[in-house]
């Protein structure tokens, strides 16, 4: 058998068994041979691609590309290979478009010239390729959030290696050269050099890894801590020959802990000078600091395990899903521009019920069990973030707050494409932050009503009974025949002040009443409109000259069942505030109107008013207007009344405008048994 039979018979038996795609190529862009593998990877039957010109098997898009490759083979004919580095595509039958390499060989067959084309699919190599670029992106991203970066010193040739994240950490630019020489101890705090140097000495002596905290120095003159770990290479004669570790940022956590000592020592101070002020609180002030104190125990924990995590975070993506599914206190999610979950993880995903968003790439909008007010408001921050922006946030879902942090993730062309939320559990923190609230509220509050009640007692009885002291004396001196009018006068005045006196402890002791829940109501029934005119009449002694007390009702009568003594009270207690408030000469009205189910009472004057900014807490114990301070008062009738109308089933509300005068609502349900 001669050679050339041989020759033919192997590059038949390569034609057809080779796994790359063969085509031969005329000199006029016709295929006059394909091999099985070609024809699969087109999509063609057995000899369907013969006679039909290359340009039939390249998307449009592509062919003046293709013309310009087959202008410069034309001119330099030889043997090459394209589609490492050029952008180059097939077009199967059925018109999809797959990426390919090719390697071009001239050859001659029946002495003419064609052309050899090996073709390799070249899909899924670039698939792992693009992968493996974000895979990358995703772990430079992950040391920029965690703020750690790695290094390398080669202690022979004295060489450095910094990852980006470590000249971001010393404010530097990627690659300056600052860091590369042994200037670079320069950097650290003129006070932790020392202790840097021997820490790295012991560790070499040792030969053991070490670990240390230590502040820098930027560019910029501000101060950052550091917290640095490193590890050292031995060859066999045990001489040290590679450093290698790593760095990461703890500023944040060090003013956090500063803030907690601050905070640590204003609550300590604080709760002295409670202690000091109201001894029976005492106990309530010592749970609050025992909370805030597991407060800060819980918070040093989380932060501890954060920065373990922080450490062990290394390049493989699989570690970073580890590292996710076990955060603790919250989780961690990623979003894309359709606010797709695309990844979550972290521990309380299970009570939540969230394990099965992100494989499900379910849609922010589609979560179930959460709110749409809450779910617009992460939207819109994730719009944000994807224009570049950084937010911190809180949320109250399931009676758990939650911080969320969330941070722009970039791809290879440096373009924002995805979004981290980091969600943190401070739950405890707001309780904690709540019940300290609650209880200074209420300090706060007892504080405030022993000063109104220490001032109206000394002015209240103090008044009356330097009145009925005085009136005395001059009763004493006017014991000769003749002073009797004088007498009977200072009497009066005597017995006015005395009353006033009953009136007050009345109002204390109906108010301790109220407090020790001993106001029992015994309703009766009676006619309203009688009762009114019988008030009025009973009013007439305390009215000012000139003053008229009016009663308008147009049904007579109207029978009512209610607690008699309690609505005397009432009623009482506004006309004579209304009185006592008015001037000479002024009118006051008493209107009583009734419907099938309820009878209402207005009391209307035009007194001196109360100012606006005191109307919304007349109805507190001990509590007067500022326009009140010179009339006689204790600031506990408002209150009263308003107890004693709540007791039977009522409502009371007012209107009123300084020097113009004022006008109670009383509504009472229309009890005829």
């Amino acid at each position: 058998m001669s050679d050339n039979v041989k020759d033919n018979i192997l590059f038949k038996s390569i034609f057809h068994s080779s796994v790359e795609g063969i085509l031969v190529v005329d000199d006029e862009g016709f295929i006059i041979k394909a091999n099985p593998t070609a024809e699969k990877m087109f999509g063609y039957d057995t000899n369907e691609l013969i006679q039909k010109k290359v340009e039939n098997l390249i998307p449009s898009q592509f062919k003046n590309n293709h013309q310009l490759h087959r202008e410069d083979y034309s001119i330099k004919p030889k043997a090459r290979s394209m589609g490492h580095d050029l952008d180059l595509w097939g077009l199967r039958k059925d018109g999809s478009q797959f990426q390919l390499e090719i390697s071009l060989s001239p050859t001659a067959i029946d002495n003419k010239q064609v052309v050899i084309a090996f073709i390799i699919d070249s899909t899924e190599r670039m698939a792992a390729k693009q992968a493996l670029i974000v895979s990358e992106s995703r772990m430079a991203e992950a040391q920029t959030i965690a703020h750690i970066g790695n290094w390398h010193w080669n202690l022979h040739s004295n060489e450095r290696s910094w990852s980006d994240e470590c000249y971001r950490i010393y404010g530097l630019l990627p690659g300056d050269e600052r860091l590369n020489k042994d200037s670079v101890i320069l950097f650290i705090h003129p006070e932790d050099r020392e202790n840097s140097l021997n820490t790295v000495r012991l560790a070499i002596e040792n030969k053991t890894d070490y670990q240390y905290e230590k502040r820098i120095s930027r560019p910029d003159a501000t101060i950052r801590y550091i917290l640095s770990k490193g590890k050292i290479a031995y060859d066999l004669d045990g001489k040290p020959t590679e450093m290698y570790g790593t760095i990461q940022d703890i500023t944040k956590q060090k003013k956090v802990e500063e803030k907690l000592k601050e905070n640590e020592e204003k609550l300590r101070n604080y709760t002295i000078e409670l202690k000091e002020k109201v001894i029976d609180r005492s106990t309530a002030l010592n749970a609050v600091v025992e909370k805030l104190t597991d407060l800060n125990l819980n918070l040093n924990n989380q932060i501890y395990e954060t920065k373990e995590a922080e450490n062990k975070a290394l390049s493989s993506k699989q570690l970073l899903d580890n590292v996710s599914h076990n955060f603790p206190g919250g989780f961690i999610a990623v979003v894309d521009f359709n606010f797709k979950i695309i990844f979550i993880g972290g521990e309380e995903l299970a009570q939540l019920g969230f394990e099965d968003l992100a494989e499900n790439k379910t849609v922010i909008d589609d979560v179930i069990g959460v709110s749409d007010y809450i779910k617009e408001i992460i939207k819109d921050k994730i719009s944000k973030t994807l224009k570049g922006e950084h937010h911190s946030f809180e949320i109250e879902f399931r009676d758990k707050y939650y911080l969320v942090n969330t941070t722009p993730l970039s791809n290879k062309d440096h373009r924002i494409e995805q979004v981290l939320l980091v969600y943190n559990n401070i739950t405890l923190q707001k309780k904690a932050e709540f019940d300290m609230l609650t209880t200074l509220k209420k300090e706060q509050e007892l504080s405030e009503l022993k000063s109104r009640f220490i001032a109206m007692a000394s002015h209240e009885f103090r008044t009356p009974l330097s009145a009925i002291l005085s009136s005395a004396i001059l009763i004493e001196k006017q014991n000769g025949i003749g002073k009797e009018e004088k007498r009977i006068n200072y009497v009066s005045k005597i017995r006015s002040n005395v009353k006033n006196l009953v009136v007050i402890l009345n109002d204390f002791l109906s108010l301790s009443k109220l407090q020790e829940g001993k106001i029992m109501v015994q309703p009766e029934q009676f006619d309203l409109v009688a009762f009114a005119k019988s008030l009025i009449e009973e009013l007439t002694g305390i009215k000012k000259k000139g003053q008229t007390i009016s009663l308008q009702s147009h049904l007579i009568p109207i029978l009512v069942f209610l607690d008699l003594k309690l609505f005397k009270h009432i009623i009482y207690n506004l006309v004579s505030n209304a009185i006592k408030y008015s001037e000479e000469n002024k009118e006051i009205l008493i209107k009583i109107e009734a419907t099938i189910k309820h009878v209402s009472i207005q009391i209307k004057d035009h007194g001196i008013g109360i100012p606006t900014e005191d109307q919304i807490n007349m109805f507190q114990r001990f509590y007067r207007a500022n326009n009140a301070s010179n009339i006689q008062g204790t600031g506990l009738g408002l209150h009263i009344v308003k107890q004693y109308t709540e007791l039977m089933g009522g409502t009371i509300n007012f209107k009123s405008q300084l020097n113009e005068g004022s006008t109670f609502y009383i509504e009472f349900p229309l009890n005829k048994k």
